[in-house]
């Protein structure tokens, strides 16, 4: 049903802010002049099994309902003016390209985080991974957005659209809507421009701005910043499930979270003449504002958050900081359990005044990293005034590795500073306090205050239609003053209880059947039917047919392939023809080969004779718009290698062939390039590659460079011990009759073993707790996997262990749960197959353990 209309002067109305882990929901009642605010949180329900954010609202909905015994939903849909901002899905998750990380994809990706990206991955042409693992990587991945960058202005236009081609290759599509296209942001070579859009064709959508680096020594991020800041309000915020039905609801546009945010401090700073910084603290990542006289400048530090990326803000500031500040009675290693656990229960509050203290400290390392970011860019982007001289000495220099503690910050600028987000609004003023205090040091004249009810996103929603209500209510109930002399840490404060734990539950369950990214399987304790996809990322050879019985180790499929390089041949330009000509002028043709010197396109003797001959080797594939030619490489011959005798075609001995030699084992080569080369009687000589590939070994007693084709392997085995039901040209569908355990946390990959007590080669073994000893024991005698309820967080990260582990209760010693017990139990001696992978963020996926019958 359409939303009802926002009056000119209210009585009552509802805003949510639809985060990343709550729906906060504010229900606004004005009576007898005064104004009075009522608010409910519920968990956002944009994951599994509801994969609607609309249902998570509407349960916020029925909460105020119960607390203000106001009707505010008819019909499943707000029956009072309604509002919201939204950050749901967990903010923007972007990958960056480009050709060489300490140069182009460097400026990339500080133009993506100073947009407010997570970025998930910078792939480079220098990052060491084949073309076929940058693939796999993206699928993986699962971006909100793609930012490609790559070579400067007067470069060749190649490398760019190479990166674009493996985009087309890895079949990207948004986590939030796998049928819509994925948005790409184009800031590189600007000659490249058009060539990128065509090799990206229809599946994806493109937006051009001016190169990030259009030289060695200039940097350009504004035009990228915007492009993805607008993107993403247009294009990935409205993909969350279930928006579509806020739109018909809401009587203004929603807005993005940090728009709303800025918007109210852009009006507040506004109307009492204030210098504000504001840190908002969420659970994914910390927004840092400053404003003045209504101009506003924001910064979004990703993976600096409370919940989803607490785990990253205990690596970049150390853990001994962080224990210092509020637990110096705790080791570091029962600091980091506080972390792990919250770390993988991210919606879950604080249960021990320890967890709570534990959240405090972590917030205050956050909050000082995610400011000193901010004033780095702020300050940069006023010197910007357009493109702007990079030194280079310090984009040279290897990123910073060491934690850093917290010092102490102040901020001239800065006359209030306010706190927010649910760490500070919804503490006691006292704590809140202190860690504001603990994060910044502010000087004595900073008055401190926070968002008293986590209300600042909801009212710069309400200044979309009326900016004087929404200063009047951020004044009268948005702001609480805090008192620096009152700054103790409350003793044995843990947070009350969500209300939603008595409210009504959003009816989305999935009762007793887990489904679990691949795997469809029913409930934990009685056998069911376990169906698992088996497939590679691109079509192979399959050595399995439907109704075939496989075990762990059958071979599903195999692919082998040469990723190879497109190529650009400027005809038009060439011959000077008008694009749409280029065609009747062509002597080969779509489909055709293509060798080195071969006439591509020649104007007759009556025109101007011109020819056109091609530099490459090729398989014609596109005439593009612009007249241009698309070749894509032509693979080599699929040999074992090739043999190039160097010695002897310099004319030397083989022992003495080392101070001449041009290449290395590892080391990529182009047909034609050089291997070895010497001026010898004045004459200058030299040993080529006939092949593209790559040097394997230099045999130095023969004189002779082995070369390897550039070939890229990937298998997939069954795992899965069962019958195949299915079979496509990647792979098959296999079903088997087991119990799935899901863990909470876990590394490694897909292994499998016997379970059994003792540690031996190749098994699985369960344990309570997995102590360092056991640990240590599984790494020295080559166990296939760890079972246990806990382990301690500190002796499996930095290194992981060599083998798969499962962790299923939590960090620190646990128990199993006895119906778990009795099922591992009773699997004593058969086979249980583990994969340790977990990814909290952007797709959900916990470790798992199979247990076939």
């Amino acid at each position: 049903m359409p939303g009802v209309p926002f009056p000119s002067d209210p009585t009552e109305f509802c805003i949510t802010d639809v985060g990343s882990t709550t729906t906060k929901a504010l229900l606004f009642l004005r009576r007898a002049g005064a104004w009075q605010c009522f608010r409910y949180e519920t968990p956002t329900t944009v994951e599994k099994p509801c994969e609607d954010v609309a249902v998570g609202v509407l349960q916020a909905l029925r909460g105020l309902e119960l607390l203000s015994g106001h009707t505010l939903v008819r019909d499943d849909a707000p029956s009072v003016p309604y509002l919201t901002t939204s950050s749901a899905g967990g903010g923007l998750a972007m990958v960056v390209t480009g050709l060489v990380y300490n140069m182009t994809a460097g400026t990339a990706h500080r133009a993506a985080l100073g947009a407010g990206a997570i970025v998930l991955d910078v792939i480079s042409m220098d990052d060491g991974r084949t073309p076929y693992r940058k693939i796999e990587d993206l699928k993986r991945l699962r971006p909100d957005m793609v930012l490609v960058a790559g070579g400067f202005d007067a470069d060749a236009v190649s490398a760019p659209v190479f990166l674009a081609e493996l985009l087309v290759e890895a079949g990207l599509h948004p986590k939030l809507n796998p049928s819509a296209r994925m948005p790409v942001v184009y800031a590189g070579n600007v000659n490249a421009a058009d060539r990128v859009r065509d090799s990206l064709g229809d599946g994806y959508m493109f937006r051009a701005v001016p190169n990030v680096r259009p030289e060695l020594d200039c940097e350009n991020l504004e035009p990228a910043r915007h492009a993805i800041q607008d993107l993403f309000m247009e294009h990935v915020m409205s993909q969350a499930p279930g928006y579509e039905k806020l739109k018909q609801w809401v009587a203004a546009p929603i807005m993005p979270t940090p728009a709303a945010f800025g918007s109210i401090l852009k009006l507040l700073s506004g109307a009492t003449g204030r210098r504000i910084m504001a840190v908002d603290i969420g659970g994914a990542t910390t927004d840092v504002f400053t404003a003045r006289a209504g101009d506003v400048f924001r910064a979004v530090s990703a993976n600096l958050g409370l919940s989803y990326s607490i785990l990253n803000v205990a690596e970049l500031a150390g853990i001994t900081p962080i224990r210092e500040l509020y637990h110096p009675h705790l080791t570091d290693g029962a600091m980091w359990n506080l972390i792990g656990n919250k770390h993988v229960n991210p919606t879950r509050l604080a249960r021990t005044p320890d967890e709570m203290l534990s959240e405090w400290a972590s917030a205050a390392v956050a909050i000082r990293e995610a400011v000193r970011q901010h004033v780095k860019l702020r300050d940069g982007a006023r010197k910007e005034a357009g493109p702007v001289r990079q030194d280079l000495d310090d984009l040279l220099k290897g990123p910073r590795v060491k934690p850093r503690p917290i010092t102490p910050f102040a901020d001239t600028e800065c006359d209030l500073l306010i706190g927010s987000g649910g760490i500070l609004s919804h503490s006691p003023r006292p704590a809140a306090t202190a860690v504001l205090l603990d994060a910044l040091s502010p000087a004595d004249s900073v008055e401190l205050a926070v968002d008293s009810e986590f209300m600042f996103p909801h009212l710069g929603a309400l200044a979309q239609v009326n900016p004087k209500l929404a200063v009047e209510l951020v004044q009268r109930l948005g702001i609480a003053k805090l008192d620096r002399a009152n700054r103790k840490m409350p003793a044995g404060y843990v947070p009350p209880a969500r209300e939603e734990d008595s409210a009504p539950v959003a009816q989305c369950s999935s009762g007793l059947v887990r489904s679990l990214d691949r795997l469809t399987t029913g409930p934990l304790d009685h056998s069911t039917d376990i169906r698992l996809r088996r497939e590679l990322a691109i079509p192979g050879q399959v050595f399995v047919k439907a109704g075939q019985t496989v075990t762990t180790d059958t071979l599903v499929a195999r692919s082998v392939r040469q990723f190879l390089r497109p190529f650009f041949l400027p005809v038009a330009e060439a011959l000077a023809l008008p694009a749409g000509e280029v065609e009747k002028y062509l002597v080969k043709h779509l489909g055709d080969e293509v060798n080195i010197g071969d006439v591509v396109a020649r104007t007759p003797r009556r025109v101007t004779n011109k020819t056109f001959r091609s530099p490459v080797r090729g398989r014609i594939e596109k005439l593009l718009p612009g007249g241009t030619l698309f070749l894509r490489e032509s693979p080599e011959e699929a040999r074992e290698y090739t043999a190039v005798e160097v010695a002897r075609e310099l004319g030397v001995e083989p022992g003495e062939l080392a101070p001449h030699l041009r290449v290395k084992p590892g080391d990529e080569v182009e047909r034609e390039q050089w291997l070895a080369s010497i001026i010898q009687g004045g004459e200058f000589k030299f040993a080529a590659s006939p092949v593209r590939g790559k040097v394997g070994r230099i045999d130095k007693h023969f004189g002779i460079v082995l070369i390897e084709p550039l070939l890229e392997e990937l298998e997939i085995k069954a795992w899965l011990p069962g019958v195949v039901q299915e079979v496509s040209d990647r792979g098959c569908l296999v079903s088997c009759q087991g119990t799935v355990i899901s863990g909470v946390w876990g590394s490694g990959g897909e292994v499998s073993g016997n379970l059994q007590s003792a540690i031996t080669p190749g098994s699985v073994v369960v344990r309570d707790f997995a102590d360092a000893a056991t640990l240590a024991q599984a790494r020295e005698r080559k166990a296939a996997g760890v079972i246990c309820a806990g382990v301690n967080m500190q002796e499996v990260i930095e290194p992981y262990p060599p083998f798969t582990i499962v962790v299923l209760e939590g960090f620190g010693e646990k128990k199993l749960p006895n119906d778990v017990r009795d099922i591992l139990a009773g699997q004593e001696g058969r086979l249980a197959l583990l994969d340790g992978t977990t990814q909290l963020r952007v797709g959900v996926k916990r470790p798992q353990i199979i247990l076939p019958d």
